[in-house]
Parts: C-alpha cells; sequence; structure tokens
C-alpha cells in the first residue's frame, strides 16, 4: 500500500469532513447579516466579530492543516476529488437541520461518490508520486489570472442578485468561489511539498515556516482564501445557499485534478488503475451533479416551484409529469 492511501486518503476524508460542516456553521452567521456587495469583503469583516462564523473558520483552519499534511504524502489528483466528498457531509447534516429526508436521488448520488473514492483508492494503491512544485512565475499567473476571473464572476453574480435570480447570483457565487478555492489548493500543495522535503532532509520546522513566508505560496494562499472565503460567504446568504456549495466543491475538486497532472508532473496511474481512475472521476462528478440537482429540487420546492418534470394546476397542486 502506497503512503498516499495509507496516509494520505484517511488525512483527506477527515480535512472534507470538516470543510462539510464549517459552511453550515457559516451560513447561520452569514444569514444574520445585512445582504453583502462586491467581493463580500465588507461582509467578511462583518462577520469576523461574530463568535459563531469564527467557530466555522476553526474547523475551516483544522480542515486545512489535515489537506496540507494530505498533500505532502499524496498527489492532488488523488486528494482533489475525494475533497468532494465535503458535499455529503454538507448535505446530509443540512438535511438534518431542516428536517428533510434524503431522496432516492440523493442518495443514489451518494452512493455515486463513495464508490468512486473506492475506485480512486485502487487506483493510487501502488501510485503515490507527489510530482513536482509550482515555479514562482506559475504562481503568479495563477494570481493574476484568478484575481480577474473572481473580478468577472463575482460582477455577473452581483448583476443576478440585483434582478433577483437568486439561483443564477448563487450559481456565479459558487463558480468564483470554487476557482478561487482551487488556486488555493495548488498554493497548499506547494506547502505540503515543502513539508515532505523538509521532512525527507530532516531539516527543522522553523526553516520550513521561514521558506514558505519567503515565496509566493504563503501569499497566494491568503490572498485566494480570503476572497475564497467571502465569495462562498456571499452564496451562502441567499435561500439558494445549498446550489452554490455544490458549485464550488465540485470546480474546487477537479481543477486542480486537470492541473496538477498537466502543469505538475503528477503521473497518471497506468493500465487498469488509470481505468479506475478515470471512472472514479466520472462517477465523482456524477454524484456531484446529483446532489445539486438535489438540492436545486429542494430549493424549488421552499418557494412553490415544482420539481423538474412536474407542472402544476392553478391551485399550485402536482399535476402530470412533462
Amino acid at each position: 500500500m502506497s503512503a498516499a492511501i495509507g496516509y494520505g486518503l484517511p488525512a483527506t476524508i477527515g480535512s472534507a469532513a470538516l470543510y462539510g460542516v464549517a459552511p453550515l456553521v457559516q451560513a447561520r452567521a452569514a444569514r444574520r447579516e445585512a445582504a453583502g456587495r462586491g467581493l463580500g469583503l465588507g461582509l467578511l469583516a462583518q462577520l469576523v466579530r461574530r463568535p459563531l462564523w469564527l467557530v466555522g473558520l476553526a474547523v475551516e483552519t483544522a480542515a486545512f492543516l489535515l489537506e496540507v499534511y494530505a498533500l505532502s504524502v499524496a498527489p492532488v489528483a488523488l486528494v482533489g476529488p475525494v475533497m468532494a466528498l465535503d458535499m455529503i457531509v454538507f448535505t446530509l447534516l443540512a438535511r438534518r437541520a431542516l428536517r428533510e429526508h434524503l431522496s432516492r436521488a440523493g442518495a443514489a448520488a451518494i452512493c455515486l461518490m463513495v464508490t468512486g473514492v473506492g475506485l480512486l483508492a485502487y487506483a493510487f494503491a501502488r501510485h503515490g508520486s507527489v510530482g513536482s512544485m509550482a515555479s514562482t512565475k506559475v504562481l503568479l499567473l495563477f494570481l493574476s489570472a484568478g484575481l480577474v476571473f473572481a473580478l468577472v464572476a463575482a460582477f455577473a453574480a452581483n448583476r443576478s442578485a440585483a434582478v433577483g435570480r437568486v439561483t443564477t447570483a448563487a450559481f456565479g457565487f459558487g463558480v468564483a468561489a470554487g476557482v478561487a478555492y482551487a488556486i488555493a489548493t495548488l498554493a497548499t500543495r506547494q506547502f505540503g511539498l515543502a513539508l515532505d522535503e523538509r521532512r525527507s532532509s530532516g531539516d527543522p520546522i522553523g526553516s520550513y515556516l521561514f521558506d514558505l513566508l519567503r515565496g509566493p505560496a504563503f501569499y497566494l494562499l491568503v490572498v485566494f482564501s480570503v476572497l475564497a472565503i467571502g465569495l462562498e460567504q456571499r452564496g451562502l446568504q441567499g435561500q439558494a445557499a445549498v446550489i452554490a456549495f455544490p458549485v464550488t466543491s465540485g470546480i474546487s475538486a477537479f481543477l486542480p485534478v486537470v492541473l496538477g497532472l498537466t502543469l505538475f508532473d503528477e503521473p497518471a496511474p497506468a493500465g487498469p488503475r488509470l481505468v479506475a481512475f478515470v471512472a472514479a472521476l466520472v462517477l465523482i462528478a456524477a454524484g456531484i451533479a446529483g446532489l445539486a440537482r438535489d438540492r436545486v429540487a429542494v430549493v424549488g420546492q421552499s418557494a412553490g416551484m415544482p420539481r423538474p418534470g412536474v407542472t402544476r394546476r392553478a391551485d399550485g397542486t402536482p399535476a402530470t409529469k412533462a
């Protein structure tokens, strides 16, 4: 068994579980504040004074530390998709808090994601290369391109929110937050690889921290973590919070996989394990889509809208399937 599976996978699952709990805590605090604007930084300034929101931030911090460790022993192509398990934790806890029953479609989506994680464990059972660190040039490119994308996406989401298109706005904030979290994950990957390098050479932890502060990875992490949290809080404020979170989770899970395999020299599994790897990604993506669709249906019902494929009579009761 590779270190990626023996140590990295359990750490990633623990990190994903904590990341799934944090948004529920933060959403309760966010909904008590006036609606945010722009990138959500003003809202974030208000939230940092709320003890409940700070509890959620503490949970996210613990999740981050587990993620750093996971990325020191496992490739981001494994860690990224498994982090999408935070959706399962979020969905189950959200339904419990709202006293809802999990639909068959939602349960099937969860089964798909769990099966996908099992296939990932098989795919990386003998393969756990963590690849190479990103260069300063690449990190600066992510900084500039990520900021531009976040600004454009936030502008479009704010326009949608201003005209009452709640679902579109939540989707836009989810996309922007997802990209920001993905870039933060790449910065976290730098932390993990640096930790692995220091651990192998026996250098003290002080040297590790000093080197991180000298490089751009630390500042990239700070900028995009703050940006991602602010954008996510904007999405969590609305009634369509359960839509924003799946979108954020999906993008933040799969974008690092693509970048890890294409830019950072992470070798993909070979032979049957490659087939298992691709199948795992498909199953996890299908599970994310299924949970997102299920949440859209729940939001639609709470707003008096029919489920997809169901029409309503004039009195609002369900009629026949379209």
